[in-house]
């Protein structure tokens, strides 16, 4: 039969136990605290170089003045992308969205950004069928998916534009991504090649669509990723669509482009509701 001298002492060890599991604990939670830390301020460097990489709204606005650009990562940072390059008379513009989002999609957005500033600025590259060439090109073969070696199997899909300031000349090519333009309150359809960017095992450039459309002035065209028209949200939990998409982009062919911008954000916030963002959101505006 148990003493009470023999409890205190079961009583000391038990209390010896929790005291020593408690600063296990403690421990355990400092060092996933410092590594939540070290994780965090990475993901915020990343940001801060996918940010450095775009092109500023200062110089969005001299190349295309009557213009905006709905850009909304699902995570801190983004698997699309924007490209805004001014060439003489000529600017070349693309909305990208990359395999994936987040880190991830961020690191395929760094490699396709740069493989797009050596076609245009380095190689002086501006027909837009060729620049998708030379990036199909240049990340497949950055990606070693031509062996596969790597066992990756990640590109991009993208519309992309040259315009002529000068004579309203539009110039189109897409991957998967079509174009849209809205004139005289009617929207046209460019579509794109079903040819995704840098997934090419052969490792031999796909033949990509040039096409050429003269605008007018007040023209709008749109250019843009999956992530908007993919949203679930609205009384049935659906998606939004892009039928839906060009409805509303057609009602707001009179705004103002940022009165466009900010109508398009609201509808798009409206329509998730409580449901999570399930992409990232890109969409651009240009207008003649």
């Amino acid at each position: 039969m148990k003493t009470i001298e023999d409890y205190k002492a079961e009583n000391k060890k038990l209390k010896g136990r929790l005291i020593s599991s408690m600063r296990e604990l403690t421990q355990r939670n400092q060092q996933l605290l410092a590594h939540q830390k070290d994780l965090n301020d990475s993901i915020s460097y990343a940001e801060r170089i996918q940010t450095a990489i775009m092109p500023p709204e200062h110089l969005i606005k001299e190349a295309l003045p009557e213009s905006f650009i709905f850009y909304l990562p699902r995570d801190v940072v983004s698997g699309d992308f924007y490209f805004v390059e001014e060439v003489g008379d000529e600017v070349i513009f693309a909305a990208v969205d990359c395999t994936g989002h987040g880190i991830p999609g961020a690191l395929i957005s760094v490699i396709g950004f740069n493989y797009l500033h050596r076609a245009v600025v380095e190689n002086g590259i501006t027909t837009p069928s060729e620049i998708l060439q030379y990036l199909d090109v240049g990340v497949n073969e950055r990606l070693r998916q031509t062996d596969n070696a790597s066992g990756v199997n990640d590109g991009m899909e993208l519309s992309l534009c040259n315009l002529n300031t000068k004579t309203r000349l539009l110039q189109y090519s897409g991957a998967y991504n079509p174009l849209y333009i809205v004139s005289d309150g009617e929207v046209t359809i460019i579509k794109a090649d079903k040819l995704e960017i840098g997934v090419n095992p052969d490792g031999i450039a796909d033949d990509y669509t040039n096409h050429a459309i003269q605008l007018k002035e007040g023209d709008c065209v749109y250019l843009f990723s999956d992530g908007f028209a993919d949203q679930f949200g609205g009384p049935k939990g659906k998606k939004f669509m892009y039928k839906q998409l060009r409805e509303v982009l057609v009602s707001l062919n009179k705004r103002t482009m940022e009165e466009q911008r900010q109508i398009l954000e609201s509808v798009f916030q409206n329509w998730k509701g409580l449901e999570e963002q399930v992409d990232d959101v890109l969409l651009m505006g240009v207008r003649l």
